[in-house]
């Protein structure tokens, strides 16, 4: 975060030095008037007006640097049923509440073609935690630092330059990959349900951003981007996340021995309402491992999407399509089961070599009111496909039902209620059902 914060004040400091001045000469005409007790005489000329002063006024305009911000946030409420322990078969109710997320999201200006985003969030109320990997401990040891209740994240920081002759635009820093509905439909107002996808986290990282640099070019309506960015780390991919786990947000720094690459090409906007898109993921991640004796063969993630989003005279839907395959996924659960310390992931190292996940929404918004009803469909199998020894596992093959709807008041203030069942390919695992209510605020709706 210190070089994030130093990279801003660089770049303010920078465009300080360049602020622009503006000089206009103001002129003012005032007339003369005579008041006499004596009667006019007739055909007296009008008296011409006088220039009587000049003044000049020097208005400094500040242009840049200019600062733009918007936030977010929502506290949720839930009920419904899960298991004491995987192994168990009889559901049991439990109830929370969660200060879920809290989200600041600021915008420099530095010209007119050129711009530092950035967003810090505050998840579930804490201050954070940080782990540390010490490989002078006799086989090596995760340290675990104990700063948090939640968690407060730099979600992102990047420059952005536009060139606008070309319609084209390159960014460098940490910024969102577009690859999932949940990594591009960011702000709370743009869709009904509690999360952009409830599913996604089981297989791939929630709100997925990354480190690197990357490339847009626009063209007849299509958007095409191309992205160098820090790869996963297969340390940390579990059972009940698939490679998403793997996200290397638990340490001070990432390791970047192994990068990926992302394509993307979308027409229209899928943000807006009015967009359909392709995306392609690809990267290894055995060299980004902080126990680099545990695994020889290359840990390739590839990841493939398709997802759109349309919206018209009220009626909209949302669907996405992800596809995904870990190479060598039976030795990657082999190397991660014999794991010390804190990322001993016990249970929960088996990896499936192929994952799926579809998903389908369907909603009506009703403008006076500011309602907007919701029909969900979700599937999601991290297990479609096995290599070696490893076997399928049926309680990770899940489907979910939901409905519910989002009241807006007050433009920016809503309410999110939601209810949803869950049923997994595991014989004798009975259904169970999940409850949710969401209060919060999105300050970007004034932006419609």
């Amino acid at each position: 975060m210190k070089w994030a914060l130093a990279l801003i004040f660089a770049m303010s400091s920078a465009a300080q030095a360049q602020e622009k001045t503006t000089t206009t000469t103001t002129t003012v005409l005032q007339g003369t008037s005579t008041t006499e007790s004596t009667p006019k005489i007739e055909n007296e000329a009008e008296e011409a007006p006088v220039l009587s002063q000049v003044a000049t006024v020097t208005e400094v305009k500040k242009e840049y640097p200019q600062f733009e911000f918007t936030s977010y946030g929502y506290i949720s409420f839930a009920q419904g049923e899960t298991f004491k322990t995987v192994q168990n078969l009889e559901p049991i109710v439990r109830r929370s509440m969660d200060l879920a997320e809290f989200a600041f999201e600021g915008e420099y200006k530095l010209t007119d073609s050129s711009k530092i985003e950035f967003e810090v969030e505050i998840e579930h109320g804490g201050v954070g935690t940080t782990i540390e990997f010490d490989p002078f401990e006799e086989f090596g040891e995760f340290e675990q630092e104990i700063e948090k209740g939640g968690e407060v994240v730099l979600h992102e920081i990047y420059y952005k330059k536009d060139f606008k002759k070309t319609d084209t635009s390159v960014r460098f820093g940490k910024f969102p990959l577009f690859i999932s509905l949940g990594s591009v439909l960011t702000k709370p107002h743009k869709y009904p349900t509690i999360l952009a996808s409830d599913l996604e986290g089981r297989m791939i990282p929630l709100g997925w951003a990354e480190t690197g640099a990357g490339v847009e070019q626009k063209y007849k309506g299509f958007t095409g981007r191309v992205s160098l960015v820090n790869g996963l780390n297969s340390e940390f991919f579990r059972t009940y996340s698939w490679v998403g786990g793997g996200y290397q947000r638990h340490f001070e720094s990432m390791n970047a021995d192994n990068l990926a690459t992302l394509f993307s090409l979308e027409f229209g906007s899928v943000s807006k309402g009015a967009g359909i898109a392709v995306s392609q993921y690809s990267g290894d991640t055995t060299d980004n491992r902080y126990k680099v004796d545990k695994l020889k063969v290359p840990a390739v993630v590839r990841i493939t999407s398709v997802m759109g989003n349309y919206k018209w005279k009220g009626l909209g839907i949302a669907a996405e399509y992800i596809e995904g395959s870990l190479d060598n996924s039976d030795k990657v659960s082999a190397a991660n089961a014999t794991l010390g310390g804190l990322a001993k992931p016990k249970a929960f190292a088996p990896l499936g070599h192929k994952a799926r996940l579809e998903s389908v929404q369907l909603s009506y918004d009703w403008e006076t009111p500011g309602l907007v009803f919701f029909l969900k469909a979700e599937h999601v199998n991290t297990f479609a496909d096995v290599q070696g020894s490893i076997v399928k596992n049926p309680r990770y093959d899940v489907s979910r039902r939901s409905g519910g709807f989002m009241w807006m008041w007050d433009t920016a203030a809503f309410m999110k209620v939601q209810y949803a069942r869950d049923k997994t390919e595991l014989e004798g695992l009975p259904e169970t059902y999940q409850a949710n209510v969401a209060f919060g605020f999105d300050l970007s709706a004034f932006e419609k």
